[in-house]
């Protein structure tokens, strides 16, 4: 007995190794592969150290280092601004706006306090803005981690590492509590249960032993409280089946492979089950939803609207007219349009004076990648630098064949009067190289045009050698034009059309579209003032160009399957209230034309919620702050309960507004954690996604938080899953895939438990009725390892059962076995244990003479005998049945046969590999003895095979009523989301 045991020990112990090794592998690979991605982003810096311009890497940057900044850069610690030439930072990441912030030189520093972060990012060019917004970043301050977007400039580094404002954000991760997965919460629940069942139960057995002598072995010279000892753990260790870790594990872990493949990073094994219990995802909107890259989508002048179609920086697209007579939505007459464009040229003026107005480049360059193999890969993509809405300006122009550098050869910037936030607006003068020709072609498009005399700007006499080109806020533009450009000819511009482009700007800015002005004026030479005050008036109107930072392809097809399984999506932005609610519309979110003013918030007034919150909070507490101390004091019971109240009804504030909001506008780094803890307390099981510094509290306080792969590393660090494709999608697929695992661990614990009970009450009611153990304590364990083990493994790889997502999401309160496991496992234990003593009694019968295996006329040795051959009997059984259930387990309501008999190739190989080492432990000398097993003769097998399909059959008969009644049906998904309407935008 011994020798068994220490084998079925050394199995056991080789599993549980396995099964750490496996998880300790799969957890390094994916910190490897965030340091993979972290050593791909080093970023260099250029200094001057002893009057010596150098390129250091970021990391040896020290506060006090002069530090030079140009378009393209990122910054590598928070840098005050002393000399600043056009520039312009990005700071989506920690603001969540996407327009880029425009800096300047503050002159007088007496007032400024460098590490307070209370001033404002410049506002949209057609927003309002007002002394009451709320502030975000310094003007004249760049950010560690911010992208320079435009022109150039110096400063001293001030800050560095976690002295930043990412450091002190990354500080607050620190207090943030994900909480415990679901799946670990319920499974020790259930593993608690099991437990202190199993013990009851086998000190049932243990005194039942003792006292009555009933189950021990007379041959065995071991004491009969010895004997009912080992029965007694062995059945502990049977209740609670331990190849339940080993499968939770590999189901975790194979899960993780899964969405690796799929270019979704796990970093913690846990986390791919806790998608699968999302019942709501929290997303920021700039490069998430959409694809962080500006793109024309309209152009206007007087008497015509037009589409323009792509997205990002290809010039792959077209543009044509909209209208009441348009073929919008027709591809081939829209194709036939825009050739009839090109040849009119009606858009050239606009497009030239907008490209020759701007800095921004977009070029084909080679970009290094990786194939879906992990080789590494290099293809050429168009790469844009500068102002993003001025990219997006280079794009269409492109469209149509117009190139900067073909434009610079015929036009000669002379003078810049650069972008000002207060009035809005920004000025060239070019000078006219060559008035006869000029060159309008793409080498690398079909769209070429050739070029024609005049030229663009053919509307301005000859004589004017110099053309003032004005873009800017349309209003202020508008404003500053004196005549317009219409159907090629100049006219005055009279209050009527004046007030005719101002609605145009108003239907396009309702759309949540960036809308540009650009107008012109021609000079026979350069004044001695040419200051903005004497170019930007008198200016001849052109048209506009609407611009949008576009919805991701996938995104709505995305949000619709995550509605369709019960998954609701809120976004979450800094973004202004209108330009989030357009968004919101187009992807879905919100239906177009509704009444949405209920379902979109403006955060200020949850930003005050939280603030209270907080305060009360720390009164709780008694800690008590101000602007000099922090002291701690000790409060009453009364004033407590009173701090309590308050603090509940606080909290049904934000509850009652988070519970009916899609849509967060001008949201603060920490309003998206108030937004989690209040999702949280609704019993939402909440995944967070975002890319920026701003998003990795929200993301390591969700339950699940997921960041981006092109995000900050302060993100990456705090989230539990990263996507490597910034997919909005990929996200949906892992719910699938957490459903899918989560699925397939109820399947093989439903499996392992029917199992294990039967085992329990088997030797329980045979020990009852005065029969020896059915089942040996080597027995026993060597049931748990053979049934346990490799078919239940097999079950974890199960593929997803039809309609998984058609099923809304787990309630957090619903147990991992619910009512129709519950049922399966009764079931299944009362057939089994009635079968196992069934074919107990009979062998004793059949071997003893008498049905308890106790015959007097036997001698010890004859009715021992009897009673191994019984036992074996019973193994045989308990193995075969559950071999056969490995098979209809696979579905917990589908048929087998709707899921195709030998579909898992993984079952096959667990039910061979659970035969051939059943047959050879109870037939090869030596283990058959140390595991007390006998050889069986035809009668015996006839009666074993015979039971065999049994519990098989009966598992098919009660999916077959459940399917027919309902029973236990999880309730369809409910569309949480207000409406997927995906529409086009609203044309002229």
């Amino acid at each position: 007995m011994a020798l068994g045991q220490y084998a079925a020990g050394t199995t056991i112990v080789i599993i549980v190794m396995f099964n750490a090794i496996l998880g300790a592998i799969q957890e390094h690979g994916a910190g490897a592969a965030l340091d993979a991605l972290k050593a791909l982003q080093v970023t260099n810096a250029k200094v001057i150290r002893d009057g010596v311009e150098q390129t250091i890497e970021g990391t040896d940057v020290v506060p006090g280092d002069l530090t030079l900044l140009q378009t393209g850069d990122s910054a590598v610690g928070d840098i005050r601004l002393i000399e600043v030439q056009d520039l312009e930072a990005n700071e989506a990441s920690l603001t969540g706006e996407s327009e880029p912030v425009r800096k300047i030189v503050y002159q007088n520093y007496a007032d400024l306090k460098d590490t307070e972060i209370t001033h404002s990012s410049s506002a949209d060019a057609n927003s309002k803005s007002g002394n009451d917004e709320e502030k975000l970043t310094l003007t004249n301050v760049v950010y560690m981690g911010t992208e320079i977007t435009n022109g150039r400039g110096r400063g001293i580094v001030i800050h560095t590492g976690m002295g930043t404002k990412i450091g002190h954000l990354a500080e607050k991760l620190k207090s943030v509590d994900s909480g415990q997965s679901p799946l670990k919460a319920k499974l020790a629940l259930l593993g608690m249960r099991l437990g202190m069942a199993s013990v009851f139960i086998s000190a049932v057995i243990f005194v039942i032993g003792v006292s009555t002598g009933r189950g021990a072995d007379k041959t065995s010279s071991d004491p009969i409280w010895l004997q009912m000892l080992l029965v007694a753990v062995s059945l502990t260790v049977a209740a609670v089946p331990e190849g339940l870790p080993v499968c939770v594990t590999m189901s975790l872990a194979i899960g993780m492979r899964h969405m690796t493949e799929k270019k979704a990073l796990v970093r913690k094994l846990a986390s791919v089950e806790t998608l699968g219990s999302t019942s709501i995802i929290c997303t920021d909107k700039t490069g998430t939803l959409t694809c962080g890259k500006m793109t024309t989508v309209q152009l206007w002048h007087f008497g015509q609207a037009y589409r323009v179609t792509g997205q990002g920086y290809s010039p792959d697209g077209i543009i044509y007219p909209i209208g009441e007579d348009s073929w919008d939505g027709e591809e081939e007459k829209n194709a036939i349009a825009f050739e009839q464009v090109k040849q009119e040229r009606k858009l050239h003026p606009i497009l030239t004076a907008f490209v020759l107005c701007s800095d921004a480049t977009v070029e084909l360059e080679e970009v290094d990648t990786e194939t879906d193999r992990g080789e590494e890969d290099t293809r050429r993509e168009w790469v844009g630098a500068g102002n993003m809405t001025e990219r997006a300006l280079v794009v269409a122009a492109r469209k149509l064949g117009i190139e900067r550098k073909a434009l610079l050869t015929s036009y000669k910037e002379r003078l810049q009067n650069p972008f000002s936030s207060k009035r809005k607006m920004m000025s060239v003068v070019v000078e006219r190289l060559d008035e006869a020709k000029e060159p309008i072609s793409n080498p690398d498009s079909t769209s070429a045009v050739p070029g024609v005399t005049g030229g663009a700007f053919s509307m301005i006499s000859a004589d004017s050698k110099f053309i003032a080109i004005t873009k800017g806020a349309p209003n202020r533009v508008i404003e500053r034009c004196s005549h317009a450009l219409v159907d090629g000819d100049v006219v005055v511009m009279t209050d009527e059309a004046r007030k005719q482009a101002i609605g145009q700007v108003n239907r396009l800015s309702s759309q949540a579209l960036r809308v540009l002005a650009v107008g012109i004026r021609g000079y026979e030479q350069l004044l001695e003032d040419m200051s903005f005050e004497v170019v930007e008036r008198d200016l001849i109107f052109l048209g506009l160009n609407a611009s949008m930072d576009p919805e991701r392809p996938e995104v709505i097809p995305a949000i619709a399957r995550a509605s369709h399984a019960g998954v609701d999506t809120v976004m979450i932005t800094g973004d202004y209230l209108a330009t989030a609610k357009a968004i919101a519309e187009n992807i879905g979110l919100l239906v177009k034309g509704a009444d949405n003013s209920k379902r979109v918030i403006d955060c200020k007034e949850l930003r005050s919620l939280g603030a209270n919150i907080t305060k009360v909070s720390e009164m709780m507490e008694g800690k008590l702050k101000n602007t000099r101390e922090e002291r701690v004091t000790t409060i009453s019971t009364f004033e407590k309960k009173r701090l309590q109240d308050q603090l509940q009804k606080l909290y049904a504030h934000v509850d009652e507004i988070t519970a009916r909001t899609k849509v967060y506008a001008r949201a603060e780094p920490f309003d998206k954690i108030t937004i989690v803890e209040s999702y949280k307390r609704q019993g939402h099981v909440v995944c967070m996604t975002g890319d920026g510094v701003n998003d990795a509290a929200a993301l390591q306080g969700a339950n699940i938080g997921v960041a981006m792969g092109s995000g900050t590393e302060v993100a990456k660090g705090a989230a539990d899953m990263v996507l490597l494709d910034d997919s909005f999608a990929t996200i949906v697929g892992a719910i699938e895939e957490g459903r899918k695992i989560y699925s397939n661990i109820t399947k093989f614990v439903f499996f392992l438990l029917s199992t294990n009970v039967a085992e329990v009450l088997v030797i329980l009611i045979a020990m009852l009725a005065g029969m020896q153990s059915p089942l040996s304590p080597i027995q026993i364990l060597w049931l748990n390892l053979c049934t346990d083990g490799a078919p239940a493994v097999a079950l974890a790889l199960e593929h997803a059962e039809p309609g998984i997502m058609d099923e809304g999401p787990r309630p957090l309160s619903e147990p991992v076995l619910d009512k129709v496991q519950l049922t399966g496992i009764a079931i299944q234990t009362i057939v089994q244990t009635s079968l196992c003593l069934y074919i107990y009694v009979q062998g004793l019968l059949w071997h003893t003479g008498v049905w308890n295996g106790q015959n007097p006329d036997n001698t010890d040795k004859e009715n021992t005998d009897g009673i191994r051959k019984a036992q074996t009997m019973v193994i045989y059984l308990i193995v075969f049945l559950e071999l056969l259930r490995a098979y209809t387990s696979r579905a917990l309501r589908a048929s087998l046969f709707s899921m195709g008999v030998f579909s898992n190739k993984n079952v096959q190989y667990a039910v061979l590999f659970s035969i051939i080492f059943t047959l050879l432990v109870g037939n090869v000398p030596g283990l058959k003895e140390a595991f007390g097993m006998r050889s069986l003769e035809v009668r015996e097998w006839g009666l074993v095979l015979g039971l065999t399909p049994i519990c098989a059959i009966v598992d098919e008969l009660t999916k077959c009523v459940y399917r027919t009644s309902g029973f236990g049906q999880r309730p369809k998904a409910v569309n949480m989301n207000v409406g997927y309407v995906p529409m086009l935008r609203e044309t002229a």
